[in-house]
């Protein structure tokens, strides 16, 4: 395989897969595998995990990148839309198509269409799906001519698609044409050594939009970003980024711990780690317990000193001592 082909794809900063942990070393691996191929993928893994930059990665190696890369948000249209988006229209097709249009299949051309969220189709367009899938041709509504199907399908779904299959929710036959080959993005919290090098990207790329000097995470913040479990997935560890950066003092240069939202400094894994060896200081207990406090308290000294059982002049030594400006 040409050595351009085994380089995870350069999407920016925030865009790269990172793969640090195992698990996406792996995932990579596949990824360059099927990427020579002219198979059909279907990718499955939790909301939030990074399919679609697994989609993109997959195209990006490919001898089809130089082609387009067309993403249908199956959950996101609306079915009324969906086969004339899929699948074009001619003048007159219905009462708005004042003029022709092509498809997505048709606009991709010898490049890749990806149907983001797949196992959201209502099982009509289903059917029409299956057609282009097993035929690789089309017919735009209303029309009469076929165009043919250059594309490489690509498909993603959340877990459970499977589940769907079982109970006729979702088409047995289009599943299995569209799962030819497999890739499963594993969750974050599988794969705890890419969190840091996600956070520090994002953060890059926050403070950048946001026009402020570059910043780093502190320790702390780090050991809690390490501690949290991310049901949310990469999405959500972006946005808590993006937000820690909103509610920063750029004048600091960091994001600490206080400066994480509250509902991730109250997760009590983050607090008390995964194991024995994991556990946190009295010291560092006590250091997030006030930054938490003060977080809820809106920095208000009155509210937040009486919330934690102690005196203004108790917090403020305790403030000074940790550093919780």
């Amino acid at each position: 395989m040409p050595a351009r082909h085994k380089r995870p794809v350069r999407r920016g900063a925030d865009e790269r897969l990172i793969a640090r942990s195992g698990a996406m070393r792996r995932l990579l691996q596949e990824v360059r595998r099927y990427a020579a191929a002219d198979a059909n993928v279907l990718i499955t893994g939790e909301t939030g995990a990074g399919k679609d930059r697994v989609a993109h990665a997959l195209h990006d190696a490919s001898p089809r990148r130089s082609h387009p890369f067309i993403k249908i948000d199956c959950a996101g249209m609306p079915a009324s839309l969906m086969e004339a988006e899929l699948f074009g229209f001619e003048r007159g097709a219905f009462t708005d198509a004042s003029a022709a249009k092509a498809g997505r299949f048709e606009l991709a051309g010898a490049g890749t269409v990806y149907l983001d969220g797949v196992g959201e189709l209502p099982l009509d367009l289903q059917g029409k799906l299956l057609r282009a899938v097993e035929d690789k041709r089309v017919e735009r509504l209303g029309g009469v001519a076929v165009i043919e199907v250059k594309a490489r399908i690509v498909s993603s779904s959340a877990d459970g698609i499977e589940r769907a299959v079982q109970q006729g929710a979702f088409r047995d036959d289009l599943f299995h044409r569209l799962r030819v080959l497999p890739l499963h993005v594993p969750p974050l919290r599988e794969r705890k050594a890419d969190v840091l090098p996600l956070a520090r990207g994002y953060l890059k790329a926050a403070c950048a939009a946001a026009g402020s000097d570059p910043m780093r995470l502190t320790r702390e913040a780090q050991g809690l970003l390490l501690r949290y479990r991310w049901p949310g997935n990469v999405r959500e560890l972006k946005h808590v980024v993006e937000r820690a950066v909103l509610d920063a003092d750029p004048a600091r240069g960091v994001i600490d711990a206080a400066d994480l939202p509250i509902d991730l400094l109250a997760d009590p894994a983050s607090y008390m780690g995964s194991g024995p060896d994991d556990r946190p200081t009295l010291e560092e207990l006590e250091r997030r317990y006030i930054a938490l406090v003060l977080r809820e308290t809106r920095g208000r000294q009155t509210d937040a000193a009486r919330r934690l059982g102690i005196s203004r002049k108790a917090l403020w030594e305790k403030r000074k001592r940790y550093k919780l400006e």
